[in-house]
């Protein structure tokens, strides 16, 4: 964005003052987070989206999008983000180039009227309990057909085999793996996380197979929502260099295997276990299954079934 901090660290000298409140000097943050014009309007759109904006920072201003909501109520909030700070931007370059004044309601209503546009032409879908948002918004809802709804279950492996769940987890650039035991009556085996650092969350899904590989049993049947980190059982060259030795010893133990994909809604045990892993030094074996991951793994057990939706 050309806002005055810009083309001052371009050579280009301007006497530089915010627009939209005379208040101080204009830089994309002052302009775009904490300029009145944009309070009022971060707050109101807030009030919109049943939620508190966070506008300390671009970063923070995603993450109010709920954890878990429809694909249709996420692209609305995402456009409510973008269409705020684009009407921002319309209307400092309205008050520098055309000398207009553009009022916050007059703000207000270019914003509502692009989300309504950007939420009726999104491609995602809604559940019956977003209606009500989704009006607020002058939005149509897309509803999803019951053929979209994938049915994902986790299904124990046959004798002799034992089924291992893995999966790899990255936060802040920090990794971590975890696994999950398991035999062919759906008995708890044993389960481990580990804390691995800085590094991708494809090296953090091979590694965790490489672990469970070296754990000492002849009949492994693996099991991860990673598809990228199942090729290597086909095709070894995509094994990590830090980590091909490792790889190549798990081999050489001449175990059986067999590999499968899930999908992450029915491996959710490998995916609290590798969050486990966050919070600890280096790799820890369990014995006995963990509380956190109790109602997940009984859920498996009983074959109750977790659903995907598009």
């Amino acid at each position: 964005m050309p806002t005055d901090e810009n083309l001052r660290t371009r050579g280009c000298i301007v006497v530089s003052v915010c627009s939209l409140c005379l208040k101080t000097d204009e830089s994309s943050e002052h302009l775009f987070l904490h300029c009145s014009f944009a309070s009022w309007l971060w707050a109101w759109i807030g009030g919109k989206l049943n939620c508190v904006i966070d506008s300390s920072s671009v970063r923070t201003l995603l993450e109010c999008r709920p954890a878990r909501c429809s694909s249709q109520v996420s692209d609305i909030f995402l456009a409510a983000i973008l269409h705020t700070i684009h009407t921002i931007w319309w209307a400092r370059n309205a008050l520098r180039f055309s000398d207009l004044s553009p009022t916050i309601h007059a703000a207000k209503i270019r914003i509502h009227s692009f989300i309504a546009l950007s939420g009726n032409i999104s491609k995602g879908k809604c559940l019956l309990s977003d209606f009500a948002f989704l009006d607020s918004f002058a939005v149509s809802p897309n509803c999803r057909s019951v053929k979209d709804i994938i049915l994902v279950l986790w299904k124990a492996p046959s004798s002799p085999w034992l089924k291992v769940n893995t999966d790899g987890s990255v936060i802040g650039g920090h990794a971590a793996c975890g696994g999950l035991f398991r035999d062919s009556l759906g008995t708890f085996r044993g389960a481990f996380y580990c804390n691995i650092g800085i590094l991708t969350v494809f090296y953090a899904e091979v590694l965790g197979i490489i672990y469970a590989a070296q754990k000492g049993w002849r009949n492994i049947w693996f099991e991860s929502d990673s598809t990228s980190a199942l090729l290597i059982f086909s095709k070894s060259s995509l094994v990590p260099i830090l980590l091909r030795n490792r790889w190549h010893n798990a081999q050489v133990l001449e175990i059986q295997v067999i590999s499968s994909h899930i999908f992450r809604e029915g491996n959710s045990c490998a995916d609290k276990l590798a969050s486990m892993g966050h919070d600890i030094a280096d790799v820890v074996w369990l014995d006995t299954l963990p509380t956190s991951v109790s109602l997940d793994f009984f859920r498996d057990r009983c074959g109750l079934p977790n659903y995907r939706f598009p």
